[in-house]
C-alpha cells in the first residue's frame, strides 16, 4: 500500500512539474536547467564521484583536473536538457520536433530503407539521445527499442504512450531478443543504447578500457544481414541539435578479420561510440558505472570530491 501511494504521489509530482516547465518560457528554462545541472554538480555527490572515477580510469593525467570537472559539469548539463526533452517529446508535433534538430547524412538510412534492409540504429546516452530516436521513427518509421521498464507503473504507462505516439515500441530488457526478432517480421527498425554495463555479453575494449558490452546487436545483425547504423545526437544549445548519421556497418560486405564474428564486430559498435565519446567527452553520461566489471575498485576506493 505504502507503494503504491509513493507510486501515485511520485507520479502526481511529475505531472505538476511537467505542466510548469511546459509552460514556462523557454529562455528562463533554459537558466533553471542550467542551475539545476549546477546544483545537481555540486551536490549529487555520489554519481560526480562515479563520473570523476571514469574520468582518472580513462584519461588518467592525459587532461588536467580542472578539465575534468568542466566534463563533468557538462555531462549534467547534458543530463537536465535531456530530461526537459523526455518531457517536452511527449507533447509536441512532428513539425516541432523536426524544428529543434537538423540531420547529417540521412541519405544513408533512406538508402537502408530503399533497399529493404533489417535495420539496427545503436546509439549511446551521448548529446541528446531523448530526441533521437523519437525524431528518427518520425522521419523514416516505427522503431522497436530496448529499455528498462521504469519502477514507477504510471509514468511508465505515461512513458509508453508518449512513445508510441512518436512510432515507438518499448521492449523490456528482459525479453528483448524475442522482441526484436518479432519487430523485424512487422517491418520495424530496432534500436539498442549499447553503452551501458550489462552482466553479460562480449569482452570489450571500451574507451581503451576492458571491459563487457552487449553482443544483441552483433548476433542479431548476423542472423538476419541487417545493416548497424550508429547514431550520435550532439547538443548545440538548448533544444538545438544536430544528428549525426554515421557510416554504416554492413555485415553482408564487412571483411571480417577473425573467427569470431560477434565479438568482432560487438568491438567495432564500441569502437565507434569510443571514438565519438572522444571527440567530445562533455556530452557522455559519465555518472554511471559503465566499469564496474573488471574495475569495479574504483568505485568502491574513490574518495569524496
Amino acid at each position: 500500500m505504502k507503494r503504491k501511494i509513493k507510486d501515485y504521489f511520485r507520479y502526481f509530482l511529475y505531472i505538476v512539474f511537467r505542466f510548469i516547465f511546459l509552460i514556462t518560457p523557454k529562455f528562463i528554462m533554459k537558466k533553471i536547467l542550467q542551475f539545476l545541472a549546477f546544483f545537481a554538480y555540486k551536490f549529487n555527490k555520489k554519481h560526480k564521484r562515479i563520473a570523476k572515477a571514469n574520468l582518472d580510469l580513462v584519461y588518467q593525467n592525459q587532461i588536467d583536473e580542472k578539465r575534468k570537472e568542466e566534463i563533468i559539469y557538462n555531462s549534467y548539463k547534458s543530463l537536465v536538457f535531456n530530461m526537459y526533452e523526455f518531457m517536452e517529446n511527449q507533447t509536441i508535433s512532428k513539425e516541432d520536433m523536426f524544428k529543434k534538430a537538423n540531420i547529417i547524412n540521412a541519405d544513408i538510412i533512406k538508402k537502408a530503407h530503399d533497399e529493404n534492409r533489417k535495420i539496427i540504429y545503436i546509439t549511446a546516452h551521448y548529446g541528446g539521445w531523448e530526441l533521437t530516436l523519437p525524431y528518427i521513427a518520425l522521419m523514416f518509421g516505427e522503431i522497436a527499442v530496448v529499455n528498462r521498464k521504469m519502477d514507477n507503473p504510471h509514468i511508465q504507462k505515461l512513458y509508453a504512450q508518449a512513445r508510441s505516439k512518436n512510432k515507438i515500441t518499448m521492449l523490456e530488457k528482459q525479453v528483448a531478443a524475442k522482441g526484436m526478432i518479432k519487430a523485424f517480421k512487422e517491418n520495424k527498425s530496432v534500436a539498442v543504447v549499447i553503452d551501458q554495463h550489462i552482466g553479460s555479453g562480449v569482452d570489450v575494449l571500451f574507451l581503451g578500457q576492458k571491459d563487457m558490452a552487449t553482443d544483441s546487436t552483433a548476433r542479431l545483425a548476423l542472423k538476419f544481414d541487417a545493416i548497424i547504423i550508429p547514431i550520435f545526437t550532439v547538443c548545440n544549445d538548448f533544444r538545438d541539435y544536430t544528428i549525426n548519421v554515421g557510416e554504416a556497418i554492413d555485415v553482408k560486405t564487412l571483411e571480417f578479420k577473425t573467427d569470431d564474428k560477434i565479438q568482432e564486430l560487438t568491438q567495432l559498435q564500441n569502437d565507434l561510440i569510443t571514438k565519438q565519446v572522444f571527440f567530445k567527452p562533455d556530452y557522455w553520461l559519465w555518472q554511471h558505472k559503465r566499469f564496474k566489471k573488471y574495475h569495479n575498485d574504483i568505485y568502491r576506493k574513490e574518495k569524496s570530491v
